[in-house]
């Protein structure tokens, strides 16, 4: 994922309006897309530069040159999430459900990095790439339950690991389990 265009045209010495036009281009030919951030009705100071995101993982390995190579444990992450990201996205095309997706990030770091808000509820999604769920995994997904209030968010986090499991009434599901219940229709209604 690419968070911030300004960075990218400042380190390349370009105008922020050619790179956006490159990045546009790349969203107008479905190589990539734009995940916007979620905005709370309330007016509560909040991150609002959207991120950009590749179809697919491998693309943007390839572009930084470092396909042939494993992934280091920094690129795991960005790439569990935007695997997880299309996902949703081809369940969302299959199932002609036509819900937003969205990150949400507060400005002193706390994040969710998949929200999606549906006919009834919401959803909140936390992406690891960790064999091991640690509790300060959830911090994101804590804080948005607790804005969210008293509306129903379905709060999960995703990871690599191998069992399902709870912590302060949120499921956590190894990644194969989540997308067998994400296609079952048990995570987006």
């Amino acid at each position: 994922q690419i968070t911030n265009v300004s960075n990218i045209a400042r380190d390349a010495q370009v105008a922020r309006q050619t790179v956006q036009g490159h990045f546009e281009i790349l969203d107008d030919t479905l190589i990539g897309f734009w995940l916007s951030p979620w905005k709370l009705k309330r007016a509560t100071k909040q991150v609002a530069h959207s991120k950009f995101y590749f179809f697919d993982p491998g693309v943007a390995r390839a572009l930084s040159g470092r396909l042939p190579y494993p992934p280091t444990q920094e690129e795991l992450g960005p790439l569990l999430e935007t695997f997880i990201l299309n996902e949703i996205r081809a369940y969302l095309a299959y199932t002609n459900r036509h819900y937003p997706l969205h990150f949400w990030r507060t400005p002193d770091g706390v994040e969710v990095d998949i929200f999606c808000e549906t006919a009834g509820s919401f959803v909140a999604l936390e992406c690891k790439a960790s064999a091991r769920w640690d509790n300060r995994y959830q911090r994101g997904l804590k804080r948005i339950r607790e804005e969210m209030r008293p509306a129903t968010v379905k709060c999960i986090g995703i990871y690599t690991g191998g069992r399902e499991a709870s912590f302060d009434n949120m499921r956590i599901l190894p990644v194969m389990d989540f997308l067998k219940e994400l296609w079952g229709g048990n995570i987006i209604e």
